[in-house]
């Protein structure tokens, strides 16, 4: 009986549209761009409205509070000029308030304000005018008010009415009182008027607010949504093009570009930056055929003429004719160099494999290594493909940088390898390394320059030589041994070392391949 396997895996633990939640699978709308910019230019401006719509208020009702102070205390100011106190040597005075004869509150009536004058001495209301003189003040307002010596304001509901009331203390000149030292509060003033027209303006102050706001805010919405959906448009339009390519996984997508609109806007830019890509990819995607293509056939060729020659060996076996030493030996030698030539160009394969998994890697040894003594080590490797051509050596004084030695090695190996096979018998190859200032950068470089006097190479073919697989007519053709892989590895070196490789080259004269490295100490 078979056991259960310890871990496993479902589709429910797989990310997938039914995992997504059910307000975004039903409601997509609402984790939309376009619907996220109206919500927040609606949100924005509905809660600016709010805060000016409670400002507003604020400072409304401070206005109309101040107003009714001033318009409160006025009235009893002009009140108290015609309430006197009695006076004491007047045998007949009983100690009562006196109001004057003329006392004319007219003004302060109409302006809807009612006064009471209340006399403390005698619990006696002296003077008393206006609607809501009824109300207030009562018993209970009088006595809270019996000692109080300074001017009062307050909002009051009785029975229902909501009024605002002012209290001018009556203090008398003459009178002390022999316990506290001060002046006696001998009556009070009240004035008083009802909140019903404040409450009704600020009432309508809050519905116009409140319907200024819902329009506002239905305006901005459906404003804001315009407009995004305008702004977005060429977004959408980029959506859909870039769809179409992915979804058309052919060669012939990546010819196809989105339709950028000459606006010189952020979108703009977005668009042209997409199509740089596809450019990028496009070409990445040519390159990747060709390169498959060329290994193919690089591959193929040696394959074919190893399996040629087994054919022929294994045809004489089995017909049993007896082979030929020689026939065997030359067959056996074929086989031998084709696997040879095989083993070099998987080997280059791989690092330009292990190059292309890190296209920005650089080199980070801290070594510092010495360009001279490499390439007296390059030039003994080198001696033994000389095939009577003069290889010479140019090292003047000691040159120190920071690399991989072994990589640089490999560098001057395969620019030596290349200069041997394309120089003819009698031909000179030099190596030359040299510290030099590089004329664009204005940097200190060390520099490694490999010249030749072989056949050169034609102009156009100078701009592809470090392509994979690239190789120039005539002499520089398959036949040569090489596997179209080394000036492609030998750049892939010198760019993790932060340089790079200038070619010069005149037909029937010679090559010179120069490689910089910037110099890094301190």
């Amino acid at each position: 009986m078979n056991q259960r396997p310890t871990s496993s895996v479902t589709s429910r633990e797989l990310p997938d549209e039914r995992n997504q939640s059910v307000l975004r699978r039903r409601v997509p709308f609402l984790f939309s761009v376009r619907f996220g910019i109206t919500a927040w230019y609606a949100g924005v401006l509905i809660i600016t409205l709010a805060m000016l719509g409670i400002g507003l208020r604020v400072l409304l009702i401070r206005s109309l509070d101040a107003d009714a102070e001033k318009r409160l205390s006025e009235a009893a100011i002009e009140v108290r000029n015609q309430v006197s106190e009695p006076d004491a040597d007047d045998g007949d005075n009983d100690g009562a308030l006196e109001t004057s004869p003329s006392l004319d509150v007219r003004s302060i009536l109409l302006s809807g304000v009612s006064v009471t004058v209340v006399d403390l001495t005698n619990n006696e209301v002296k003077y008393h005018q206006g609607d809501l003189s009824n109300l207030w003040p009562t018993e209970e307002d009088i006595n809270d008010f019996r000692t109080a010596s300074k001017p009062t304001l307050n909002t009051y509901r009785i029975d229902g009415y909501a009024i605002r009331g002012y209290t001018l203390p009556i203090v008398s000149e003459k009178d002390v009182d022999p316990r506290t030292g001060l002046h006696l509060v001998i009556g009070v003033i009240f004035t008083s008027e009802s909140l019903s027209g404040t409450t009704h303006m600020l009432s309508q102050l809050s519905q116009a607010l409140i319907l200024f706001g819902v329009i506002g805010g239905a305006t901005a919405s459906i404003g804001g949504w315009s407009l995004a959906g305008r702004a977005l448009a060429p977004v959408n339009r980029f959506i859909d093009s870039a769809d179409d390519i992915a979804k058309d996984r052919t060669a012939a997508s990546l010819r196809r570009r989105l339709d950028v609109p000459q606006t010189g806007d952020e979108l703009a830019e977005l668009g042209n930056t997409f199509n740089d890509m596809l450019d990028r990819i496009e070409q990445s995607f040519k390159t990747q055929q060709r390169f498959v293509a060329d290994a193919s056939h690089e591959l193929r060729t040696p394959l074919t003429s190893i399996k040629g020659n087994v054919d022929v060996v294994r045809k004489q076996l089995s017909s049993g004719r007896p082979i030929d030493p020689q026939d065997l030996a030359e067959a056996l030698g074929d086989v031998s160099r084709e696997s040879e030539r095989m083993s070099r160009l998987v080997t280059d394969l791989l690092s330009l494999a292990r190059t292309d998994g890190d296209p920005t890697r650089k080199v980070t040894e801290s070594d510092v290594v010495s360009l001279d003594l490499l390439a007296r080590e390059a030039v003994r490797t080198a001696e033994v493909l000389l095939d009577g051509q003069e290889l010479i050596l140019n090292s003047e004084k000691e040159v120190l940088i920071h690399g991989d030695g072994d990589a640089l090695v490999q560098v001057m190996l395969i620019l030596l390898d290349n200069a041997i096979r394309h120089t003819p018998a009698g031909g000179r190859v030099c190596l030359t390394i040299s510290e030099d200032v590089d004329p664009q950068d204005k940097v200190p470089c060390a520099r490694i320059d490999v010249d030749d006097t072989g056949c050169g190479i034609a102009p156009e073919h100078l701009p592809h030589l470090f392509e994979r697989f690239y190789r120039a007519e005539g002499h520089r053709a398959r036949t040569s041994g090489g596997t179209g892989l080394g000036l492609s590895i030998a750049l892939s070196i010198v760019r993790a070392h932060n340089g790079w490789i200038d070619v010069a080259s005149t037909p029937g004269q010679g090559t010179n391949f120069t490689v910089w490295i910037p110099q890094r100490f301190g």
